[in-house]
Protein backbone atom coordinates (compact mmCIF):
# COMPACT_ATOMS: atom_id res chain seq x y z
CA UNK A 1 0.00 0.00 0.00
CA UNK A 2 2.47 2.28 0.92
CA UNK A 3 4.43 1.69 -2.80
CA UNK A 4 1.04 2.54 -4.11
CA UNK A 5 1.00 5.80 -2.67
CA UNK A 6 4.23 6.69 -3.65
CA UNK A 7 3.50 5.78 -7.50
CA UNK A 8 0.43 8.51 -7.07
CA UNK A 9 2.21 10.81 -5.21
CA UNK A 10 5.31 10.37 -8.17
CA UNK A 11 2.53 10.88 -10.61
CA UNK A 12 0.62 13.27 -9.48
CA UNK A 13 3.57 15.43 -8.29
CA UNK A 14 7.09 16.36 -10.22
CA UNK A 15 9.74 16.70 -7.29
CA UNK A 16 12.72 18.74 -8.02
CA UNK A 17 15.70 17.13 -6.25
CA UNK A 18 18.84 18.68 -6.73
CA UNK A 19 17.81 21.15 -9.50
CA UNK A 20 16.72 18.51 -11.59
CA UNK A 21 13.35 17.89 -12.06
CA UNK A 22 11.81 14.15 -12.99
CA UNK A 23 9.61 13.51 -15.95
CA UNK A 24 6.64 11.30 -15.10
CA UNK A 25 5.48 8.78 -17.03
CA UNK A 26 1.97 7.61 -16.78
CA UNK A 27 1.44 4.02 -14.71
CA UNK A 28 3.42 5.11 -11.72
CA UNK A 29 6.31 4.36 -13.90
CA UNK A 30 9.79 6.11 -12.81
CA UNK A 31 11.19 9.02 -14.81
CA UNK A 32 14.07 8.41 -17.52
CA UNK A 33 16.69 10.05 -15.23
CA UNK A 34 15.55 7.89 -12.10
CA UNK A 35 16.30 4.88 -14.31
CA UNK A 36 19.78 5.82 -15.75
CA UNK A 37 21.03 7.41 -11.87
CA UNK A 38 23.33 5.23 -10.22
CA UNK A 39 21.66 5.02 -7.31
CA UNK A 40 18.39 3.23 -8.98
CA UNK A 41 15.17 3.93 -9.67
CA UNK A 42 14.12 2.23 -6.09
CA UNK A 43 16.76 4.82 -4.33
CA UNK A 44 15.11 7.83 -6.26
CA UNK A 45 11.44 7.06 -5.46
CA UNK A 46 12.58 6.90 -1.71
CA UNK A 47 14.61 10.07 -0.95
CA UNK A 48 11.89 12.21 -3.00
CA UNK A 49 9.41 10.69 -0.92
CA UNK A 50 11.57 11.58 2.22
CA UNK A 51 12.13 15.24 0.68
CA UNK A 52 8.67 15.21 0.15
CA UNK A 53 7.69 14.60 3.45
CA UNK A 54 9.91 16.82 5.09
CA UNK A 55 8.97 20.12 2.68
CA UNK A 56 5.30 19.19 3.80
CA UNK A 57 6.20 18.95 7.52
CA UNK A 58 8.05 22.25 6.96
CA UNK A 59 4.80 23.88 5.85
CA UNK A 60 2.84 22.40 8.97
CA UNK A 61 5.47 24.27 11.03
CA UNK A 62 5.39 27.70 12.96
CA UNK A 63 8.76 28.01 13.02
CA UNK A 64 10.20 26.89 9.93
CA UNK A 65 10.02 29.01 7.20
CA UNK A 66 9.72 26.19 3.95
CA UNK A 67 10.18 28.38 0.51
CA UNK A 68 13.65 29.78 2.37
CA UNK A 69 15.20 26.20 3.06
CA UNK A 70 15.95 23.96 0.27
CA UNK A 71 15.91 19.76 0.78
CA UNK A 72 18.18 16.89 -1.18
CA UNK A 73 17.97 13.86 -0.14
CA UNK A 74 20.38 11.12 -1.63
CA UNK A 75 20.38 7.52 -0.44
CA UNK A 76 18.53 8.61 2.78
CA UNK A 77 21.18 11.20 3.58
CA UNK A 78 19.78 14.46 3.92
CA UNK A 79 21.22 17.54 2.93
CA UNK A 80 20.00 21.43 3.86
CA UNK A 81 20.41 24.58 2.32
CA UNK A 82 19.13 28.08 2.29
CA UNK A 83 18.59 30.54 4.08
CA UNK A 84 17.05 31.09 7.95
CA UNK A 85 15.66 33.92 10.43
CA UNK A 86 17.26 32.43 13.55
CA UNK A 87 19.37 29.78 15.13
CA UNK A 88 15.80 28.28 16.45
CA UNK A 89 14.67 27.90 12.97
CA UNK A 90 18.24 26.09 12.26
CA UNK A 91 17.64 23.99 15.05
CA UNK A 92 13.80 22.98 14.35
CA UNK A 93 14.52 22.38 10.31
CA UNK A 94 17.27 19.65 11.42
CA UNK A 95 15.19 18.36 13.68
CA UNK A 96 12.02 17.21 11.60
CA UNK A 97 14.42 16.30 9.27
CA UNK A 98 16.43 13.79 11.38
CA UNK A 99 12.80 12.77 12.55
CA UNK A 100 11.39 11.90 9.06
CA UNK A 101 11.04 7.87 8.23
CA UNK A 102 13.79 6.84 5.97
CA UNK A 103 16.12 9.48 6.82
CA UNK A 104 19.87 8.16 7.34
CA UNK A 105 21.59 11.15 8.69
CA UNK A 106 20.98 14.93 8.37
CA UNK A 107 23.58 17.85 7.35
CA UNK A 108 23.22 21.16 7.59
CA UNK A 109 24.61 23.96 5.67
CA UNK A 110 21.60 26.44 6.81
CA UNK A 111 22.96 30.07 7.97
CA UNK A 112 20.95 32.79 9.63
CA UNK A 113 20.96 35.34 6.62
CA UNK A 114 18.85 37.07 4.35
CA UNK A 115 19.05 36.67 0.00
CA UNK A 116 17.59 39.48 -1.57
CA UNK A 117 15.47 38.57 -5.01
CA UNK A 118 18.29 39.53 -7.35
CA UNK A 119 20.48 36.84 -4.99
CA UNK A 120 18.11 34.32 -5.49
CA UNK A 121 17.78 34.74 -9.36
CA UNK A 122 21.33 34.73 -9.24
CA UNK A 123 21.35 31.63 -7.96
CA UNK A 124 18.86 30.12 -9.97
CA UNK A 125 21.20 31.16 -13.14
CA UNK A 126 23.61 29.97 -11.34
CA UNK A 127 22.23 26.41 -10.79
CA UNK A 128 21.35 26.31 -14.26
CA UNK A 129 24.64 27.01 -15.63
CA UNK A 130 26.17 24.42 -13.78
CA UNK A 131 23.97 21.59 -14.52
CA UNK A 132 24.07 22.46 -18.25
CA UNK A 133 27.78 22.22 -17.75
CA UNK A 134 28.26 19.10 -16.12
CA UNK A 135 25.75 17.68 -18.88
CA UNK A 136 28.03 18.50 -21.26
CA UNK A 137 31.11 17.35 -19.77
CA UNK A 138 32.19 13.99 -21.35
CA UNK A 139 34.18 13.42 -17.55
CA UNK A 140 31.37 13.60 -15.52
CA UNK A 141 27.55 11.79 -16.11
CA UNK A 142 25.78 14.81 -14.95
CA UNK A 143 22.40 12.90 -14.28
CA UNK A 144 23.91 11.92 -11.17
CA UNK A 145 25.30 14.99 -9.82
CA UNK A 146 22.59 17.51 -8.26
CA UNK A 147 22.81 21.26 -8.01
CA UNK A 148 21.85 23.82 -5.16
CA UNK A 149 23.12 27.06 -4.53
CA UNK A 150 22.55 29.32 -1.71
CA UNK A 151 24.07 33.16 -1.96
CA UNK A 152 26.79 32.29 -4.81
CA UNK A 153 27.61 29.16 -2.65
CA UNK A 154 27.44 25.55 -4.84
CA UNK A 155 26.26 22.27 -3.39
CA UNK A 156 26.80 19.36 -4.92
CA UNK A 157 25.04 15.85 -4.12
CA UNK A 158 25.40 12.61 -5.76
CA UNK A 159 26.88 9.77 -6.84
CA UNK A 160 30.64 9.93 -8.81
CA UNK A 161 32.33 6.51 -10.10
CA UNK A 162 35.49 7.62 -8.99
CA UNK A 163 37.22 10.29 -7.01
CA UNK A 164 38.50 11.61 -10.74
CA UNK A 165 34.88 11.98 -11.68
CA UNK A 166 34.22 13.84 -8.57
CA UNK A 167 36.87 16.24 -8.40
CA UNK A 168 36.00 17.20 -12.22
CA UNK A 169 32.46 17.77 -11.20
CA UNK A 170 33.83 20.70 -8.44
CA UNK A 171 35.70 21.69 -10.81
CA UNK A 172 33.66 22.68 -13.71
CA UNK A 173 31.47 23.92 -10.79
CA UNK A 174 34.00 26.36 -9.58
CA UNK A 175 34.54 27.71 -13.46
CA UNK A 176 31.08 28.82 -13.59
CA UNK A 177 30.67 32.88 -13.44
CA UNK A 178 29.49 34.18 -10.05
CA UNK A 179 30.77 30.91 -7.96
CA UNK A 180 31.89 32.06 -5.02
CA UNK A 181 32.41 28.40 -3.12
CA UNK A 182 31.76 24.73 -4.30
CA UNK A 183 30.75 22.46 -1.12
CA UNK A 184 30.89 19.03 -2.28
CA UNK A 185 28.76 16.36 -1.07
CA UNK A 186 29.41 13.93 -3.69
CA UNK A 187 29.94 10.33 -2.83
CA UNK A 188 32.16 7.82 -4.49
CA UNK A 189 30.96 4.49 -5.10
CA UNK A 190 31.94 2.12 -3.18
CA UNK A 191 33.40 4.44 -0.84
CA UNK A 192 32.17 6.34 2.13
CA UNK A 193 33.08 9.56 3.88
CA UNK A 194 35.66 10.97 4.51
CA UNK A 195 37.37 10.94 1.65
CA UNK A 196 39.09 14.15 2.97
CA UNK A 197 40.00 15.81 5.95
CA UNK A 198 37.92 19.09 5.57
CA UNK A 199 36.07 21.32 7.58
CA UNK A 200 32.78 19.54 9.55
CA UNK A 201 29.53 20.91 7.43
CA UNK A 202 27.32 22.60 10.45
CA UNK A 203 24.78 20.29 12.33
CA UNK A 204 25.92 17.51 10.48
CA UNK A 205 27.91 13.66 9.63
CA UNK A 206 29.13 13.94 6.04
CA UNK A 207 32.72 15.38 5.36
CA UNK A 208 32.26 17.70 2.44
CA UNK A 209 34.94 18.81 0.17
CA UNK A 210 34.77 22.49 0.15
CA UNK A 211 37.09 24.94 -2.78
CA UNK A 212 36.83 28.33 -3.49
CA UNK A 213 35.96 29.84 -7.06
CA UNK A 214 38.53 30.12 -9.53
Amino acid sequence: MKNGVKGMVMVGMVFSLGGCAPMVASGGLVATNAVAERRGPDSFIEDNWVAWKIRSAYIKSDEVQAGNINVSVYNGKVLLTGTASSQNEIKEAIAIAKNTRGVLEVSSELAVQHATAMELAQDVWISNQVKIKLLADQLVRGLDIHVETTKGVVYLTGMAKTVAERDRSIEITQSVKGVAEVVSYIEVEGKSFPLANQEKPRGGDQEPNRAKAQ
